[in-house]
């Protein structure tokens, strides 16, 4: 089978965001309730930036293919969601080690400063919290911060020159590509639907830090939405999947609401 990429039909940020939405609206409680998790074991592990790096990685990665089985017409449970993500446990783990590893080596080799010891990447008590704030508004920045400090490098870690690209995972995953397939499939995809993953990269950026501004709590949610947004232009773009799929209702099936 071939797959050829294609490229989005105008209006792709505004579509993959709504129906993204509808996505997180199927199954929001067990996908909030494990990327909170993650969240909080970011903030316990903050000394080690490197693992927390791939904890958010798998995260992220593990949205993804939450929201493909949850793009499904039959009722999906919990059991589900975990018998999936253990099916690509592997692939989930590789693809956060590779990513977090290189990250760190660019890092250490290229953007740290002189004073900042290398092994810092590793290990580090810098900025790390040791009590919560009186104030809830504080300590929850200070809880969700380093979350949302990962998930605003995940796009940069995503888009690795010669490494990785924007839908290498999902069309490893998804698809079954080996990993070399993937990258050059996803690169295609990302060229030919640059406007669109560009915009999709400034909302890595800017939708972390506009949460831990006014609410905090929102950056599980983020890790969530994006996770979602990715799958929905993987579907578009490589599949030809534009809306939503059927959704059972009351023994009856019906589609997404369409833009």
């Amino acid at each position: 089978m071939i797959i050829e990429p294609r490229q989005a039909e105008p209006g792709a940020l505004r579509r993959w965001s709504r129906l993204a939405l509808y996505l997180i609206a199927r199954g929001f409680s067990f996908w909030l309730g494990l990327v909170l998790l993650a969240c909080l074991w970011m903030f316990a592990g903050q000394r080690l930036p490197l693992i927390d790096g791939m904890l958010a990685l798998a995260m992220f990665f593990a949205s993804i293919l939450i929201a493909a089985r949850l793009d499904r017409p039959e009722r999906t449970s919990l059991s589900d969601v975990l018998k999936m993500l253990r099916a690509h446990a592997f692939e989930i783990l590789v693809f956060a080690t590779i990513i977090a590893v290189a990250g760190a080596l660019i890092w250490i080799v290229l953007l740290a400063r002189p004073e900042v010891p290398w092994y810092a990447v590793f290990y580090t008590r810098h900025a790390s919290v040791e009590v919560l704030s009186d104030n809830w508004f504080v300590a929850l920045r200070q809880i969700f911060v380093y979350a949302a400090y990962a998930l605003g490098l995940l796009y940069f870690g995503l888009n690795i020159p010669g490494l990785t690209s924007f839908f290498q995972f999902p069309c490893t995953t998804l698809l079954g590509l080996p990993f070399r397939d993937a990258y050059r499939l996803g690169a295609m995809g990302q060229v030919r639907n640059l406007p669109a993953v560009l915009a999709v990269g400034l909302m890595f950026i800017l939708l972390p830090v506009l949460s831990v501004l006014l609410l905090p709590i929102l950056v599980p949610v983020l890790y969530c939405f994006l996770g979602a947004v990715t799958y929905v232009g993987f579907r578009e773009i490589f599949l030809g999947i534009r809306d939503n799929r059927l959704v059972e209702r009351g023994g009856e099936a019906v589609t997404a609401p369409s833009p």
